[in-house]
């Protein structure tokens, strides 16, 4: 027989080891689950490219610049599709929208246009929408729907241009879905016909090499561009995803006598503004002094060297005495 002291360690025996092997149960079912569970594949960062080359790799723009070729080449793994991709800083953009008020047009809306890149440029060895799922598209900015989904439209600004509130846009209205669109589309269409934003399926050149892929891409640099460095990237497409990709820097800038007027315009505007006023002056004397001298070549002359009008003004007497003599002369 046990006695109490036997009977409570026997008691607390029971109770450990009936912990114990629930403990262990609970460990065989887990570790059979996530056996039995496929485990979820992680995310795979694309690789690395080596870095397009960039031909050139700085555009100068002179005082006589009238564009720029630009030819972008490298290599990428084998089979893979390419897209090449130039953007520029984001800025925000104001704009006035016209309307019709009664027999003219006026400014009915003032649009700000919110996170959009100064220049996007998409060039792709096939069609993009058939190269990426549209996932990828959006996440990577590929193509115009990525890009628009990105840009902000408000309507009704009251913001200042002035550096110091130029983003702010707190008085901003947020207009309904379908003015947003299209303000949206026609935004992307202002910059399309600036050459600014482009689309172009079907442009950059594949050609194999060894285990390897050769690409190149030429294209017009769009003049209407602001200086500044552009990000080049470039992405190799396979099975609908990003395997790989690459980037580099294209720099614009200024050059000779426009760098010159914008330094003078930024560091000394109140000499930029009065070189300009001296300028128009001397234009506009310059002008009326060439026009002035045209006017008095194209008078007409009589045959002695005077011109018409002095001949019939300056003697009036003579002219109707000798008419009157040539009637009397015909009459006899």
């Amino acid at each position: 027989m046990f006695d109490g002291v036997s009977a409570v360690k026997f008691y607390r025996e029971c109770l450990w080891r009936g912990w114990l092997l629930r403990a262990l149960a609970l460990a065989v079912c887990f570790g059979a689950s996530a056996i039995a569970l496929p485990t979820a594949p992680a995310d795979h960062a694309p690789a690395e490219m080596p870095p397009p080359k960039l031909i050139p790799e700085t555009i100068e723009m002179g005082a006589f610049y009238e564009g720029s070729h630009v030819r972008i080449e490298g290599t990428a793994p084998d089979g893979a599709g390419v897209l090449v991709v130039i953007r520029g800083d984001r800025k925000d953009e104001f704009f006035n929208r016209k309307g019709r008020v009664g027999p003219i047009w006026l400014n009915v809306d003032r649009i700000h246009i919110k996170q959009a890149p100064s220049v996007f440029l998409s060039f792709a060895s096939g069609d993009a929408s058939t190269m990426l799922d549209r996932a990828s598209l959006d996440e990577y900015r590929l193509d115009e729907s990525a890009i628009m989904k990105r840009i902000h439209c408000l309507c009704r600004c009251k913001c200042s241009l002035t550096e110091g509130t130029r983003q702010s846009g707190d008085r901003d209205m947020q207009p309904d879905p379908e003015y947003a669109k299209l303000l949206q589309g026609d935004f992307f269409h202002l910059k399309e016909r600036e050459g600014c934003y482009c689309v172009r399926p079907h442009s950059v050149n594949l050609t194999a090499s060894g285990s390897k892929t050769a690409y190149a891409l030429d294209f017009e640099w769009p003049r209407m561009a602001p200086p500044g460095d552009y990000q080049v990237e470039v992405y190799a497409c396979r099975g609908m995803c990003v395997i790989a990709r690459s980037a580099a820097t294209l720099r614009f800038v200024e050059v000779g006598f426009p760098a010159y007027m914008a330094s003078l315009a930024s560091n000394r505007p109140w000499a930029y503004g009065g070189g300009a006023v001296l300028v128009a002056m001397l234009a506009g004397f310059l002008t009326d002094a060439l026009a002035s001298r045209l006017r008095r070549k194209r008078r007409p002359r009589a045959k002695d060297g005077t011109t018409a009008a002095s001949a019939r003004g300056g003697a009036p007497e003579e002219a109707a005495v000798e008419t009157h003599e040539a009637e009397t002369t015909h009459r006899d």
